[in-house]
């Protein structure tokens, strides 16, 4: 079972959030969707350049649709068609690299002893607290794709109906339990009275 990590935050700047004691910090885990899609990206251009390779030399059809070679004016470039392939594969595999790292940018959740603090956005930056009083449910979500990479969704339910979707949480199941173990057993503070 994976160690959940307390960071300290000594001569930072505060982190978002009341006082009590840190339990966890998160953001969306999104490093190995990098590994995976630049994989993915890997063979789909050796799978498609080889095809269009061979296709290109050994069927006559093959020539005429994939070129092995395009003359532009006095320079000529080989293979046109897997050249253009492989610049496709590689723009759609930066786009979602970005759409990842802009998922990771936008979301925090800190949640300490006295509630779990939700901040959304870059620019526009919404946070929100979610008292133990207001706390309902902490469902976890965990698909057959996000079980391979060990990550999950919990969905934050609260008493009033609202609902916030934590997407991408590394040891997602170790986070439920801690939510619902922090959140489910609100601190009650009780002061003595004052003398009349």
């Amino acid at each position: 079972m994976s160690r959940i990590k307390v960071k300290s935050n000594l001569g930072k700047k505060p982190l978002i959030g009341g006082t009590g004691k840190i339990v966890w910090i998160g953001r969306p885990s999104v490093a190995v969707f990098y590994a995976l899609y630049g994989l993915l990206s890997i063979v789909v251009i050796g799978v498609f350049v080889g095809l269009e390779w061979w296709l290109g030399n050994n069927t006559s059809l093959g020539k005429i649709i994939f070129p092995t070679s395009l003359i532009v004016g006095v320079r000529v470039i080989p293979y046109p068609v897997g050249l253009l392939t492989g610049a496709v594969v590689i723009i759609a595999y930066l786009a979602k690299v970005i759409q990842l790292a802009l998922v990771r940018a936008r979301s925090k959740y800190v949640l300490r002893e006295d509630g779990l603090y939700v901040d959304f956005g870059i620019l526009n930056l919404q946070n929100t607290f979610i008292a133990p009083m207001a706390f309902s449910d902490a469902r976890l979500k965990l698909p057959v794709s996000l079980r391979i990479v060990h990550r999950g969704t919990i969905v934050v339910d609260t008493n009033d109906g609202r609902h916030f979707r934590l997407n991408l949480i590394k040891d997602s199941l170790t986070v439920q339990s801690l939510m619902r173990r922090t959140l489910g057993h609100p601190i009650v503070r009780v002061e003595s009275p004052s003398p009349p």
